[in-house]
C-alpha cells in the first residue's frame, strides 16, 4: 500500500519532535514554549509557526552533527560567530536561496532572543551575524486583459463538473476583486459572505471587504451547483467535500497557464498582486490600497509602486526615438 506524504503541518511538527530527541528536557521545553508564544502571544500565523519549527529544525540539527552531542543551553552559551556562519554556509551549499536563508537566521535570531529575555543567554554574538543583502524582488502582477480574459471563460477543464468550474471562477473572481491572500479567502464561511464582509488577516486583525456584485454572482451560482451543503461550512470545497487548501489551487492554476495565456508565475497570490498593482495603476491612493490589502506598514505597500515606475520605464525605453539610435 502506498503511503501517504504527511501534510506540511503535521510533518513540521513530526520533523520537530524528532528534532527534539537530541536536545536536553531543559531546552526541549524552551523551544516548545517559544513556538508557543510565537501562535499565542504574538498571533503569528500558522504558516510563519510552521517556517519557524522548520528553521529551528534545520539550526538544531545541523548543531548536533556539527557538535557530535546532544545540545543542551551551555552549547547554545558557547557559540561563536563562525558556528552561525558555518550553519548558513551549509544551507547555501544546499542551494537554498538568500531570502529563505534570511528567513531562517530571523527564526533563529528570535529564539535567542527570547532566551534573552530570559535572562538565560546574551544575544551578542547572534546579534553580530549579519544577513547577506538581498536583491530587491518585485511582486509580479498578471496583465490586466490576461485577467479579465481568464476570469470570463465558460469552462475551465473540459472533463471537470460544472459546480467546479463555478467555484473556480468565484474563488479566481473573489481574489482579484478584493485582494486577499489565499488563505483568508479559502477560511471564508459561507454563512459570513455579504456585500461588506469582515475578514480576519495576519495578526488576527480584522478589515472590511467590499464585493462587487459580479463577485456575490459567481458565489452564489457556486452554492447554488454545488453537491454539497456549504450552509454551515467553509465556502470553497474540493471535490470530496472538504475545504479546499491553497496548494490544490496552485496546481490546477499551473495547469492552466498555457490554456490561457497566463504568464509562469501566476498563482493564487499573483492574483492579489494584481489587484494593487491595476489599482495603483488607475490612480488609487496608497492607504487606500494598505487598508484594503491589509498591510501593517505603509511600506509593505509602496513596492506596488516601484512596480509601476519599473513599467513605466520599460515603456519609456521601448517606444522613446533615441533608444533606437
Amino acid at each position: 500500500m502506498r503511503s501517504v506524504r504527511p501534510g506540511v503541518k503535521y510533518e513540521a511538527v513530526f520533523k520537530l519532535n524528532v528534532m527534539l530527541e537530541k536536545l536536553t528536557e531543559d531546552l526541549r521545553k524552551l523551544v516548545q514554549n517559544w513556538l508557543e508564544q510565537l501562535e499565542v502571544q504574538l498571533r503569528y500565523s500558522e504558516h510563519t509557526v510552521i517556517c519557524y519549527r522548520r528553521d529551528m529544525c534545520d539550526f538544531l540539527n545541523f548543531l548536533s552533527n556539527h557538535e557530535s552531542n546532544i545540545i543542551d543551553l551551555e552549547i547554545l552559551k558557547n557559540l561563536k560567530l563562525s558556528d552561525f556562519r558555518a550553519w548558513l554556509s551549509h544551507r547555501v551549499n544546499n542551494d537554498l536561496s538568500a531570502r529563505s536563508n534570511a528567513r531562517a537566521l530571523s527564526s533563529v535570531k528570535s529564539f535567542f532572543y527570547y532566551l534573552a529575555k530570559l535572562n538565560l543567554i546574551n544575544t551578542k554574538i547572534v546579534d553580530s551575524v549579519r544577513r547577506s543583502k538581498l536583491s530587491k524582488l518585485l511582486p509580479k502582477p498578471i496583465p490586466e486583459d490576461n485577467v479579465m480574459k481568464f476570469l470570463n471563460q465558460k469552462f475551465y477543464f473540459e472533463n471537470d463538473p460544472q459546480w467546479v468550474t463555478n467555484r473556480d471562477r468565484a474563488l479566481y473572481t473573489l481574489l482579484y476583486s478584493t485582494g486577499l491572500r489565499i488563505n483568508e479567502a479559502l477560511n471564508i464561511k459561507t454563512r459570513d459572505i455579504e456585500q461588506e464582509m469582515k475578514i480576519r488577516g495576519k495578526g488576527k486583525k480584522d478589515r472590511i471587504v467590499l464585493l462587487f456584485p459580479v463577485t456575490l454572482e459567481r458565489i452564489k451560482t457556486y452554492i447554488n451547483t454545488c453537491p454539497y451543503d456549504l450552509k454551515d461550512g467553509f465556502l470553497f470545497v474540493g471535490v470530496r467535500g472538504k475545504r479546499l487548501s491553497a496548494s490544490s489551487v496552485d496546481y490546477r492554476l499551473k495547469r492552466l497557464q498555457i490554456l490561457n495565456d497566463l504568464p509562469e508565475h501566476s498563482s493564487a497570490h499573483a492574483f492579489r498582486h494584481s489587484f494593487a498593482t491595476h489599482l495603483i495603476q488607475k490612480g488609487a491612493d496608497l492607504r487606500s490600497v494598505q487598508e484594503l490589502l491589509g498591510h501593517e506598514s505603509l511600506e509593505t505597500t509602496q513596492i506596488y509602486t516601484d512596480v509601476d515606475n519599473y513599467n513605466l520605464l520599460k515603456i519609456y525605453e521601448k517606444t522613446h526615438p533615441l533608444e533606437n539610435e
